[in-house]
């Protein structure tokens, strides 16, 4: 994707929303299973971790099956995902707003990364939240885990430069990823993502609580 938005020297919490506020990994394990059994394909949770988890809805069909065999397959798993999202919506406006009065008084930017629409989000957040917070969908080539090029795509996209921001991974790979791309890291992991290598985060927590952004305030030095 080709970005011509002017890099700035703001600081900003980058949040991957599906996984370290909604919990998607784990929400989209029983459909998801369920939807690749009707496919021919049987996958208990270990290997669905292994060969689902980190490959884009495009290419994930090709790797499991016959290549070209299954049409229509990953626009059904990105659907699937879509609709089990939201079920981590009751309480986001709360833990964003909490964010924001943590960091918008230190002049740091919030940038929420989701495969939800945009509009969805927003509408969400509401007017009172909604132009306080920079909103990025991510759809083709978007998969749970975050390769360092999506990081870097994503802070191209927000004008921002990768040393002043804080990645807020929802797994080790996304977190280890962030760091390879340049930026600081944090990890509110997804329930299933509890026992992933975190090495190099400067915080872990099973939560996108207050402790964990101060923590990645603190790497911004503000």
């Amino acid at each position: 994707m080709t970005n011509t938005t002017k890099r700035t020297t703001h600081r900003a919490l980058i949040i991957e929303v599906d996984t370290a506020m909604l919990h998607g990994i784990s929400r989209s394990l029983a459909p998801l299973q369920a939807l690749l059994k009707s496919n021919g394909l049987e996958l208990g949770q270990w290997e669905f971790l292994q060969k689902v988890v980190g490959v884009s809805p495009e290419r994930l069909p090709d790797i499991l099956f016959a290549p070209g065999g299954k049409p229509g397959l990953s626009e059904a798993i990105r659907t699937t995902v879509q609709g089990v999202l939201p079920e981590g919506l009751p309480g986001f406006v709360e833990k964003i707003a909490a964010i924001l009065a943590k960091a918008a008084p230190k002049n740091v930017r919030v940038v929420l990364v989701s495969a939800l629409p945009d509009v969805k989000l927003k509408e969400v957040l509401g007017d009172a939240l909604k132009d306080q917070v920079t909103v990025l969908q991510v759809t083709r080539s978007h998969s749970f885990v975050f390769k360092p090029e999506m990081w870097r795509m994503i802070c191209a996209r927000a004008g921002l430069h990768e040393r002043f921001c804080v990645g807020v991974a929802g797994s080790g790979i996304s977190c280890r990823s962030a760091l390879a791309a340049g930026l600081h890291a944090v990890a509110a992991y997804d329930p299933l993502m509890e026992g992933n290598d975190y090495g190099g985060a400067n915080h872990v927590s099973a939560a996108l609580d207050a402790k964990l952004v101060d923590e990645a305030l603190r790497c911004l030095r503000v």
